[in-house]
């Protein structure tokens, strides 16, 4: 299997391979950790049709992610159709975050003006499979290039697959990600929801930023605060841009170790 990178604009992972007492502040169960991978790998998706966007040009936009050179041959190539704003990507058997296995099927992105000038791509996936069984996602999201090297995203995406266990695992998110293309640094605020069988985990972000190096994501600063129904468990999570955070709840406080560099 062939795994691809992608950079840019987009929404982040949240718990960037924290172990699941980190990231949830207790031992709920293993759902969080569906609920952790959702959000990395809805993200990854959305890398692939936000990040080389340059242009409030709906064509351009296209073309530009169409043409993005982060398809690697053999794992994801894409086109951009003749006729109108809109780029198809085809993946065949990739790799992605939190164990997304033989991942395959086509995403379209059709992009347009939106009355303020701004860009919106409206997204969907065709057969979709993710470790040989169904998955989908879809997207809306405005992009607003506010000067050469900064950009704002938007709007909402839902994810959706089935676990190891068969269960269905759905992921909603609205964050809004300021992005510096100089520094490769993007800034997440907003809300996500992530469900697994009758149990439920929201997500907030408060400038929770990461910045790229080399090929690799730093370590973030912020905050994300966890909730998980039934139970109504509250867990807040505070990054300072090292691989040790501070997590706070119904435990008490302590420093975790995350996965980060």
């Amino acid at each position: 299997m062939k795994k691809f990178a992608a950079f840019g604009v987009a929404p982040v992972s949240l718990c960037l391979g924290l172990t699941l007492a980190a990231c949830g502040g207790i031992a709920i169960d293993d759902d969080g950790t569906d609920a952790n991978a959702s959000v990395a790998q809805a993200g990854q998706v959305e890398y692939l049709l936000t990040a080389p966007v340059e242009s409030s040009d709906p064509a351009a936009a296209a073309t530009a992610v169409a043409a993005s050179p982060k398809f690697p041959a053999g794992c994801a190539t894409g086109v951009k159709d003749p006729t109108q704003p809109m780029a198809t990507i085809t993946l065949t058997n990739c790799t992605g975050p939190f164990g997304l296995l033989r991942w395959s099927g086509t995403l379209s992105a059709t992009y347009s003006k939106n009355a303020d000038g701004t860009l919106n791509v409206k997204a969907t996936s065709t057969n979709m499979t993710v470790n040989g069984k169904p998955a989908q996602f879809s997207m809306d999201r405005t992009i607003t290039v506010d000067s050469a090297t900064q950009r704002t995203v938007k709007g909402m995406s839902t994810w959706a697959r089935q676990n190891a266990d068969g269960e269905t695992v759905t992921h909603s998110n609205a964050w809004t990600a300021v992005v510096d293309t100089t520094t490769r640094c993007r800034t997440v605020n907003g809300a996500g929801t992530t469900t697994v069988g009758t149990k439920s985990y929201a997500t907030s972000s408060k400038d929770y930023k990461i910045c790229r190096s080399a090929d690799s994501d730093s370590c973030p600063s912020g905050t994300l605060t966890h909730t998980v129904t039934p139970g109504q468990a509250m867990v807040s999570v505070t990054f300072n841009g090292t691989n040790t955070a501070v997590l706070s709840g119904p435990n008490g406080t302590r420093s975790v170790v995350i996965f980060c560099q």
